[in-house]
């Protein structure tokens, strides 16, 4: 008789040997997962900070991205496969352009992402300033952007590849604010992230670009 192998029990923050097609049917629904070299781990809950964090990311570049059909967003339960690793990596928020939506299927998304963020936590630092830095560069992610979530921690870090295919800072406009060249028009500014409340990402988008606030007031009004 031949024995059918058992999903590996769910051990949050512990990395366990399983393939790719095994990490599929393991991972959590909720919560980060990921898959390196033939292991997979679940990721212990984040903060409260980090998670309304994500969710101001997400709503703000969600509209944008909407209002002018540049893509989808994704935020931290879709993953990104490596395959230069292998990996199947989880980017806190991720944009695919519309370009590259064929690399869209149900549970993850053939990598690169066009632009990729990760909010770097206490356990998290070395992994997203190192070990996925180097992947993401590696694997074509042309903007990388990393905002240090840490208890008396202000760091930004917008890295942009350049024409040797290596990640190089960008640097801040006059008014301190960081603009992308995947998203033209889009912008963001460090201060943003420093307040306590985060302010409405809806009133952010309309600064970031009144164009693209009409153009959702107008969508909302007429039910397109």
């Amino acid at each position: 008789m031949v024995q059918q192998a058992t999903t590996p029990r769910l051990r949050r923050g512990q990395w366990q040997s399983m393939t790719w097609d095994e990490f599929l049917a393991w991972a959590p629904d909720e919560g980060q997962a990921e898959w390196i070299d033939g292991e997979g781990i679940a990721y212990v809950s984040n903060s409260t900070g980090h998670v309304d964090l994500e969710g101001f990311l997400v709503v703000l570049l969600r509209h944008f991205v909407l209002v002018y059909g540049l893509g989808r967003v994704f935020a931290s339960t879709a993953l990104m496969t490596v395959p230069t690793r292998p990996a199947g990596r989880m980017p806190d928020v991720f944009v695919v352009l519309t370009e590259h939506l064929d690399r869209v299927h149900e549970r993850w998304v053939d990598g690169p992402a066009d632009f990729a963020i990760e909010l770097v936590s206490e356990e998290s630092f070395e992994r997203d300033t190192i070990e996925k830095l180097l992947e993401y560069q590696r694997l074509g992610v042309r903007e990388y952007l990393l905002i240090d979530t840490r208890p008396g921690q202000t760091g930004f870090r917008f890295l942009r590849l350049d024409t040797d295919g290596l990640y190089a800072e960008v640097e801040p406009d006059e008014q301190g604010r960081y603009h992308s060249q995947v998203l033209p028009g889009f912008w963001l500014d460090p201060d943003w992230f420093r307040q306590d409340p985060l302010p409405n990402p809806l009133a952010v988008l309309r600064l970031i670009s009144h164009d693209a606030w009409q153009r959702l007031v107008s969508e909302v009004e007429t039910g397109s």
